[in-house]
Parts: structure tokens; C-alpha cells; sequence
């Protein structure tokens, strides 16, 4: 039997004024669509470097709904989603989410982590969405602000509203445009890891911001 090839629509430039996206803590009831978020979102961002067997082994060890779950459960933990439409949405029509960021008790084994440190575990946004505009609670354009900074921007106000006063994360030493959005937010070196996906043995980079 042939295998039918679904073709995506060319782009239509016309139309990407109209992508927004929208921010808003996760909770329990998002556990799933975090799941397959979290699991698409890391195979875009690391099949550069990455087999795809250790990507598919990661994804179902780490971006379960359990997994999310547990996370969600956690009052040190907060999660803030980049939702596509508007803030008021339609009643059957609440928005796909598109980009997450996570906070969490820091799981840095090797690292001298103090009490008031807070984990930024995981920041992720697809790339289509880099551009488009972050909407406000009243559905206008925030000016100037993509949703990647969005998401880093709600995670710094979260981290200090849990008292943390230092904001931990680890990211690939090879991820160039992470780590140079990183600078760019005020976070510096601070040590190294080591990081097991699949069966590849990873070496990432400690950043911390002082809160």
C-alpha cells in the first residue's frame, strides 16, 4: 500500500500577523498536553545532536503526564505556558500550547546548590512561534516583547515570588542560541554537569542569576 505524503500549506506571510500567543500557569489539568509538548519541543530543539532513539527514550522517561503530574503537585514548582490565541479565547476553542517554561527544587547532583536556589529545568518554545506577538490580559500586544522573553521574564517574577534568590539552570555546552539568550538575561557560568539522555552521555553548562 503507497504511504500518503501530507503536504504542508506554503507559507502565508499575509496571515502570520494573525499568530499570537498568551501566557498562563499550567496546572494539574495540563499535565497531558504538557507531556506532548515537552516531548515535541526537545526533539525540535536537539535533533542537530541527538540520535533519534535517545531522543524517543528521554521523552518517554521525562515528558509523561505523570511526570507532569508529579511536577504540577509540587507547590515549589511553577509552570507557565505560552497558549496560541487570544486571553479570552472561545469557550470551545481554549489554545494549543506551544512553548512552556518550568521551575523547580533544584536537580543538580554535582552542583553546591543553597537553599533559596530554585531550578530553571526546562524553557522551551517551537520555533514558528519565536516572532509573534505576546498578548496581555486584555488582548493587546505587549510592544517589544517576543514570547521566548516572556516566558524567561514570568519565570524570574515567579522565582522570586517563592523566595528564591538565585535562579539555577543547564543547557547543552553546544546550544549556542540558548546560552547567548541566557547572557542576555543576566545569567552567568557557574559550573558544569553531566547529563544522560538515552544513551548519550551530555556534558551542560551550569548558568546562575543572582534574583
Amino acid at each position: 500500500m503507497p504511504i500518503d505524503v501530507i503536504k504542508s500549506p506554503a507559507p502565508n506571510p499575509a496571515s502570520d500577523h494573525l499568530e499570537t500567543v498568551t501566557l498562563r500557569h499550567a496546572t494539574l489539568a495540563d499535565a497531558p498536553a504538557l507531556a506532548l509538548t515537552g516531548a515535541a519541543t526537545f526533539l525540535e530543539a536537539f535533533t542537530w545532536m541527538l540520535p533519534g532513539p535517545d531522543i524517543l527514550a528521554h521523552a518517554l522517561k521525562n515528558h509523561t503526564a505523570d511526570a507532569y503530574d508529579r511536577y504540577l503537585a509540587d507547590p515549589r514548582t511553577r509552570a507557565t505556558l505560552a497558549v496560541t490565541g487570544s486571553p479570552a479565547g472561545l469557550p470551545n476553542e481554549p489554545g494549543s500550547i506551544v512553548g512552556y517554561v518550568l521551575l523547580c527544587t533544584p536537580d543538580l547532583p554535582s552542583f553546591d546548590v543553597l537553599s533559596t536556589d530554585i531550578e530553571l529545568k526546562r524553557i522551551y518554545l517551537f520555533s514558528r512561534f519565536r516572532a509573534v506577538p505576546v498578548l496581555d490580559r486584555s488582548g493587546q500586544p505587549i510592544p517589544n516583547l517576543r514570547p521566548a522573553q516572556a516566558l524567561m521574564d514570568a519565570a524570574v517574577s515567579d522565582a522570586r515570588t517563592l523566595g528564591a534568590r538565585r535562579l539555577l539552570l543547564g543547557t547543552h555546552a553546544g546550544n549556542l542560541r540558548a546560552i547567548a539568550f541566557y547572557h542576555r538575561n543576566g545569567f552567568i557560568e557557574a559550573g558544569t554537569r553531566t547529563f544522560q539522555v538515552g544513551n548519550q552521555l551530555c556534558r551542560d553548562l551550569i548558568f546562575a542569576r543572582a534574583l
